[in-house]
């Protein structure tokens, strides 16, 4: 049986929480470190490509750009979702070597060229890096795996959701809430805000068009991002303690089965009795999710009173997908008693016990 509060119980609860988030915060924040430590490396080839001079004419290198006329075989899309992918599919008079070419999204050189057509390439180590077509150029899309974006991109996210996890640790550990009062919107604000730019700037990265644009949209995507989750959090506390507050009894008009914990110093409180049966006599416990095995009823003296949010304090309980806890406030004549369901079932709940 459980007593309430239980403010212990709470405490232990929230240190646990917070070593937890702890330690993955600090390992989120490491990786994400060796990874984005791998950023500058992993441009070496964009660099060098930047800094080399034009290969003398007719002559070809590794360490020098190479600058030739091509022929375009054919024109190719790929569409998949919401993005459409532009090739070219070239082949090098010289060689006779076929490289396929992902182009710029904007299509321009790619609406352009016809196959049979002729464009100028830029070549660096064999790879096409640009194509001209008239006035028109264009840089060649390259995988991500070939630069610094792929790093950065895991290492951004690792690192503002390590970030995030360490944020809601210490206000865990650090600054702990007073059982008994409202729940509050700031613990979790610094773990969205770092879920957010992971979010936001995972694709940024990965496919944009170079990793220092990409960390420059990164840079101002954090300032923007905490104001906006401290809001996201504060409208959601808020809409939670309006909704508990406006739950009305409805009588169950047929059996139902509600998910339910009851908590407080009554023989009825057990562990795994989380099942609640209304409409079908006088409402019962059960362990079973149908009911119908070792029901436990509730005393008459039961009664509800009012329904609120849940309380920092309060015992941890699930009702489900797509929906909140709130607390159904009850006296068993002189003892109080607390019985956690969901939002939406709460008004059964509230109705069966005579609230």
């Amino acid at each position: 049986m459980n007593g309430i509060p239980a403010h212990d119980d709470y405490r232990d609860r929230m240190r646990r929480r917070g070593t937890r988030f702890t330690y993955v915060g600090t390992l989120l924040v490491l990786l994400g470190a060796v990874l984005f430590a791998l950023i500058v490396p992993a441009e070496a080839d964009n660099r060098a490509y930047a800094a080399a001079a034009p290969c003398p004419q007719g002559t070809r290198a590794d360490t020098c750009r190479v600058t030739a006329e091509a022929t375009v075989l054919r024109k190719e899309q790929d569409s998949g979702g919401k993005t459409t992918k532009y090739y070219l599919v070239l082949t090098d008079p010289g060689t006779r070597t076929e490289h396929r070419v992902r182009m710029p999204s904007d299509g321009s050189v790619h609406a352009a060229a016809r196959p049979g057509g002729r464009v100028t390439v830029t070549y660096w180590e064999d790879e096409v890096r640009e194509v001209r077509l008239g006035n028109l150029v264009a840089e060649a899309e390259l995988s991500p795996v070939h630069d610094g974006r792929l790093p950065g991109a895991f290492g951004v996210a690792l690192l503002s959701g390590g970030l995030g996890a360490l944020w809601f640790a210490a206000w865990l550990r650090f600054r702990p809430e007073t059982p008994g009062a409202p729940l509050s919107w700031k613990p979790p604000t610094g773990l969205l805000a770092g879920i957010m730019v992971a979010c936001v700037n995972f694709p940024v990265l990965l496919m944009g068009r170079g990793i220092w644009s990409g960390l420059e949209f990164t840079a101002w995507s954090i300032p923007a991002s905490l104001p906006l989750s401290a809001l996201v959090c504060w409208w959601a506390v808020r809409k939670v303690r309006r909704a508990a507050a406006r739950v009305t009894p409805a009588v169950p008009a047929r059996r139902q089965v509600l998910r339910v914990l009851v908590h407080g110093d009554v023989p009825y409180s057990r562990p795994g009795y989380v099942h609640l049966v209304v409409g079908d006599g006088p409402p019962a416990l059960s362990t079973d999710p149908e009911a119908r095995l070792a029901r436990l009823p509730l005393p008459d003296t039961l009664r509800a009173h009012r329904v609120r949010e849940v309380l920092v304090g309060d015992p941890e309980f699930s009702p489900g997908s797509r929906e909140y806890p709130v607390v159904v406030e009850c006296t068993d004549t002189t003892h109080p008693v607390l019985i956690l369901t969901g939002k939406r079932t709460a008004p059964l709940v509230l109705g069966a016990l005579g609230g």
